[in-house]
C-alpha cells in the first residue's frame, strides 16, 4: 500500500528497521551507529516536546537552519509528524535573505544549530533590506528558537536547547500521545510538506511548494534507477550535501524510504569520511567530482615518470571499455585481459584510496558534469550516473541507469515523468513529483507553468534517438552576440573548469562582438603547479597568464569561431558565497560577477589586441 505522508513513511520503516543502523554519525575518529528504533524514539520525543510547550497550529511553518547532521533529520520528521511545514535555510545565507525567508513563510519556530546562526536570525528583528526593498522587523513572526548546540549562548526567553525539548517531550509522551496520533492521522498525501527555496541567481528566491505526494512520488518512481539496492545498503548512502538543497533532502527521505543507513558527513571532511565509511551510494554536485579529479591529476603530474606512464596506460585501457559497458556488450577477449591487469595494478587502488572500493552508485546533479571528469571516473570503474532535475521537480526528472547510461547526457526520464521540448528547445515537464507553484508568487507561477500544466524548466536541451536528454544550457544564460549568434556558456565553462589550475570560469559576450572569459585559480593546485614547473604563482604574472592562455587555445579548437574566447582575465579572488558571487548551492551569480568586474570586462572590448587568444 502506498505511503500516506512522509512522517508515516518514516515510522513504518523505522519499525521494520528495528535495531539495524539508520544513521552513522562521526564522533572523533570513528562513526557511531544510531539504529532505527532509537531514531524513531527521538523523533517522537522531539514532537512531544514541541507540542507540550510550543503549540503550533497545523500548517504553521518552522525553519531549520543547521549544517547536515542527524538532529536536522530527526527534527524534520518530528515537525512533519505534527502537520507542520518545514523550511530549510542554508547556513551560509546572509541576514537579509534569512529575514526574507522568515517573512515570506511567516515561520513561528526556528530550529538552529548554534549561537552564531541564532545571532544572524536575531539581527533581522530590527528590519532589513533585501533586493532594494525594506522589510520591517515586525514581518518576522518567530516565537521561539530551539538550539541544537547552545554552547556560549546566554539564557534568554527566545530560545531553549534541543536537549531540553527532547527531555520534556520524553516525559510527556503519554500526555501528548492522543494529539500526536490525531495530527498524524489528519495529514493527507496532498498536504504541503515543505517550502524549499530556489538559489536566487537572478532575483528574490522563490519558495517551492512541495507536498508529501511530490516527495513520495519521486521516491517511489526512482526505484527503477536502482540506487538504493542491497549492495548500496552495505556501505550506506553518503550525505554531506546541504539539507537545504533538494538533492540532499532526497537522500534524507530516500534513506528512510528504502531503509538504507545514511552516513552523515560535511563538506570539510568528505575525503576523510569517505575513507572511513566506504559508502555504497555517493551523490554529489559536479564540482566535488571535478576537485577529486583535479587533485588526482595534480598528484600524478608530480609522480615519477614510470608511475605516470602506468597510470595513464591503465586509464586509457579503462576508457576503451566505456563504449562496450555503456551498451551492455561483453569486452573483447584481449581488452578484457588488459582491463583486468589495469584494474589490479592501478584502478582498484584508485577506488580504494578514494574510499570507493565498495561503491555501488555515484550520482551527479545540479550542474553539468564535464565529459573529461565523467570519462576518468568511468575508466576507473566508477560510473557517475548523471541526473537532472530542479527544486520544482523534487528534484528529479531524468537519470542515467546502470544498464542504460551515456556520458554527456542526463539519461532518460524517470518513471512517471513526461518530457517534451518547446520549439526553442526548452525542456517542459509533467509528473506527480512536479510541484504546482511558488509560495506567494502568482506571477512567477504563471510564468513557469503554462495553461496545459507543463512546467517550463528554463533549461535548453535535446533528446537523442534512445530518449537520453542532453542539457545544452540555461535559457536565461544563453549569450546572443551582437552578430546574432547564440552561444551556450556552460559548455565552454565546463571545458575550462577541468584544466589543471582553474577553479571557475565565466563566459561573457551577450550583445557584444565576441566572447571573453573571467577565470579563477585554485590556490592549492596553483601551488603544486608552481612547485612542479618552477614558475611564479603570481596570478597576474606572465607564467600564469601563459598557462591559462594555453588552456583557452586548447578549448577554442573544439568551438565554432563565434563561440571562441578572444580574451580572458584572471580574477585575484575565488568566487564564494561570502563574497556574493556564488549562491548557497554554489552556482555562479552571473549578474553579480558581471557587475563587480564590469571595468575588467569592458577592458577586453576596448582596443585590446596584444593578449588576444588565437
Amino acid at each position: 500500500m502506498a505511503d500516506t505522508h512522509l512522517a508515516q513513511m518514516f515510522f513504518d520503516r523505522a519499525r521494520s528497521g528495528g535495531s539495524e543502523a539508520a544513521y552513522l554519525v562521526r564522533q572523533g575518529a570513528t562513526f557511531t551507529e544510531i539504529d532505527w528504533k532509537t531514531a524513531a524514539d527521538r523523533v517522537q520525543a522531539i514532537a512531544s516536546g514541541v507540542l507540550k510547550e510550543i503549540p503550533l497550529a497545523e500548517g504553521t511553518c518552522v525553519t531549520i537552519m543547521a549544517n547536515t547532521r542527524v538532529e536536522w533529520i530527526l527534527c524534520d520528521f518530528a515537525l512533519l509528524s505534527l502537520g507542520l511545514r518545514t523550511v530549510p535555510v542554508y547556513v551560509s545565507l546572509l541576514p537579509p535573505e534569512i529575514g526574507y525567508l522568515h517573512a515570506d513563510t511567516a515561520a513561528e519556530l526556528l530550529i538552529v544549530e548554534n549561537r552564531e546562526m541564532l545571532e544572524k536570525v536575531r539581527s533581522t528583528r530590527d528590519g532589513f533590506n533585501f533586493y532594494d526593498k525594506q522589510y520591517e522587523g515586525s514581518r518576522i513572526k518567530l516565537r521561539r528558537a530551539i538550539v541544537i548546540d547552545p554552547t556560549g549562548l546566554a539564557p534568554a526567553d527566545d530560545w531553549e536547547s534541543l536537549e531540553q525539548v527532547e527531555s520534556r517531550g520524553r516525559a510527556a509522551l503519554s500526555e501528548t500521545q492522543a494529539e500526536r496520533d490525531r495530527r498524524m492521522a489528519a495529514i493527507k498525501r496532498t498536504d504541503v510538506a515543505t517550502y524549499t527555496y530556489t538559489s536566487g541567481t537572478t532575483g528574490e528566491p522563490k519558495g517551492v511548494i512541495q507536498t508529501h505526494n511530490n516527495m513520495l512520488s519521486i521516491l517511489e518512481n526512482v526505484a527503477d534507477a536502482q540506487l538504493f539496492t542491497d549492495r548500496a545498503k552495505i556501505g550506506g548512502a553518503f550525505l554531506f550535501l546541504p539539507l537545504a538543497h533538494s538533492f540532499g533532502r532526497m537522500v534524507e527521505f530516500g534513506g528512510a524510504f528504502y531503509t538504507t543507513k545514511v552516513v552523515l558527513s560535511s563538506i570539510a571532511t568528505v575525503a576523510e569520511d569517505l575513507g572511513m565509511a566506504r559508502p555504497g551510494f555517493f551523490p554529489a554536485a559536479p564540482r566535488v567530482f571535478e576537485r577529486v579529479y583535479g587533485k588526482i591529476m595534480t598528484g600524478i603530474a608530480s609522480a615519477p615518470a614510470v608511475r605516470q606512464k602506468l597510470f595513464h596506460w591503465a586509464i586509457g585501457v579503462g576508457k576503451q571499455t566505456i563504449p562496450y559497458r555503456q551498451n551492455n556488450k561483453p569486452l573483447p577477449f584481449a581488452l578484457r585481459l588488459q582491463f583486468g591487469v589495469a584494474d589490479k595494478l592501478v584502478l582498484s587502488k584508485i577506488r580504494g584510496k578514494l574510499g570507493m572500493d565498495r561503491m555501488h552508485a555515484l550520482m551527479s546533479g545540479s550542474a553539468p558534469l564535464p565529459r573529461e571528469v565523467a570519462e576518468f571516473f568511468a575508466s576507473a570503474g566508477l560510473v557517475i550516473l548523471e541526473a537532472y532535475g530542479l527544486t520544482e521537480t523534487c528534484p528529479g526528472l531524468t537519470t542515467n541507469r546502470f544498464d542504460d547510461w551515456r556520458i554527456g547526457t542526463v539519461g532518460p526520464a524517470i518513471k512517471g515523468v513526461q518530457l517534451q521540448l518547446a520549439p526553442d528547445g526548452e525542456i517542459l515537464a509533467k509528473g506527480p513529483n512536479v510541484v504546482s507553484g511558488y509560495l506567494n508568487r502568482p506571477d512567477a507561477t504563471a510564468d513557469a507553468w503554462d495553461e496545459d500544466g507543463w512546467f517550463h524548466t528554463g533549461d535548453i536541451g535535446e533528446l537523442d534517438p534512445d530518449g537520453h536528454l542532453r542539457i545544452t544550457d540555461r535559457k536565461k544564460d544563453l549569450i546572443k552576440t551582437s552578430g546574432g549568434k547564440y552561444v551556450a556558456p556552460q559548455k565552454i565553462e565546463a571545458l575550462l573548469k577541468t584544466k589543471p589550475i582553474l577553479s571557475e570560469a565565466v563566459v561573457i559576450g551577450d550583445n557584444r562582438k565576441y566572447c571573453v572569459a573571467l577565470v579563477t585559480v585554485d590556490k592549492e593546485k596553483l601551488a603544486a603547479w608552481a612547485q612542479r614547473t618552477g614558475s611564479s604563482p603570481d596570478l597576474q604574472g606572465e607564467a600564469v597568464k601563459k598557462e591559462v592562455q594555453g588552456y583557452l587555445e586548447e578549448a577554442n579548437k573544439g568551438l565554432a569561431s563565434f563561440e571562441t574566447i578572444k580574451y580572458f582575465r584572471v580574477i585575484d579572488e575565488e568566487f564564494s558565497v561570502e563574497n556574493g558571487l556564488l549562491t548557497a548551492s554554489f552556482k555562479v551569480k552571473r549578474k553579480a560577477v558581471s557587475a563587480k568586474y564590469k571595468d575588467l570586462i569592458d577592458s577586453m572590448y576596448i582596443g585590446k589586441e596584444k593578449d588576444k587568444v588565437e
